[in-house]
């Protein structure tokens, strides 16, 4: 499939098109350990081992990963590079779906002094490896194709503005790390105030070839795909992460600067993946 073009792209956003049953949601978790839901049948305070493990890539100068009553924290300040912070489902095979409540409470993206070097950007995702569309390599991304639905801070943001935009993506990774990525789709879901409490759906609709993204109550909108969907991804990660990519400044130009200090809540998934007691 060649990339979808902004035309397209933007009719889909606007005609959205017939809706298709898709699995039900359930909760996943919701970070309380007194009131958990789904209920466990331990108490755990922090982080479950048995729900989430560590995802870290690139470097950072500053990162928290903790829990903050019933919120999981993700905080994450870099200089230079690509890189994703946060958590990971632990069978992330079982997951075609991701719906959390994203807070960002502070973002800043500064680029390079020099004009024309390159955009900065911070985001906090809902994001994920769903199939491979060639022959996948097991531990390498390259023909991944991932989907995310973010709230994505950039250095071309007026200079004190405390909107940030939500996102929706689906691109194809170019190399064993997708640092390198085609875009097949993008859709621009809004403005939202830092601070301000949105809740995000990204969900593969294998069916119908598209997945399928929502923001708060507003209409879904479809992003459809053309390439080969039958073989798993060579990374199968699902996340809730904090990202960066960040240009190379010339000589003598200030670092730039990605920032993102976000809290998820009330994470659900399709029914078929739905946690162990």
């Amino acid at each position: 499939m060649s990339a979808m073009t902004l035309k397209s792209a933007v009719l889909v956003l606007l005609l959205g098109g017939t809706a298709h049953a898709v699995e039900p949601m359930v909760p996943y978790d919701n970070f309380n350990p007194t009131e958990s839901d789904p209920p466990r049948a331990t108490k755990v305070r922090g982080i479950d081992p048995a729900r989430w493990a560590s995802e870290q890539t690139g470097t950072r100068q500053q990162e928290l990963r903790a829990l903050a009553f019933t919120r999981l924290r993700l905080l994450s300040r870099a200089n230079s590079g690509t890189g994703r912070y946060g958590l990971h489902f632990i069978q992330p095979s079982a997951v075609t779906a991701i719906e959390a409540k994203v807070r960002v409470n502070n973002a800043r993206s500064t680029g390079c002094e020099a004009p024309g070097i390159g955009v900065s950007e911070g985001a906090a995702e809902l994001s994920g490896h769903f199939f491979n569309s060639s022959t996948p390599s097991r531990g390498s991304a390259k023909d991944d194709i991932t989907a995310s639905i973010r709230i994505v801070s950039r250095s071309t943001d007026p200079v004190g503005s405390q909107l940030l935009r939500v996102e929706a993506l689906i691109e194809r990774c170019r190399d064993s790390t997708c640092t390198a990525r085609n875009s097949l789709f993008t859709a621009d879901l809004g403005p939202v105030h830092q601070g301000e409490l949105a809740r995000l759906r990204v969900q593969w609709d294998a069916a119908n070839d598209r997945f399928v993204f929502q923001r708060d109550s507003q209409p879904e909108v479809y992003g459809a795909y053309t390439v080969t969907d039958t073989r798993a991804p060579g990374i199968a990660n699902k996340e809730l992460v904090v990202t960066h990519s960040l240009p190379t400044c010339t000589s003598g130009s200030p670092s730039p600067l990605g920032y993102v200090n976000a809290y998820f809540h009330d994470v659900w998934v399709n029914s078929s993946a739905a946690p162990a007691p």
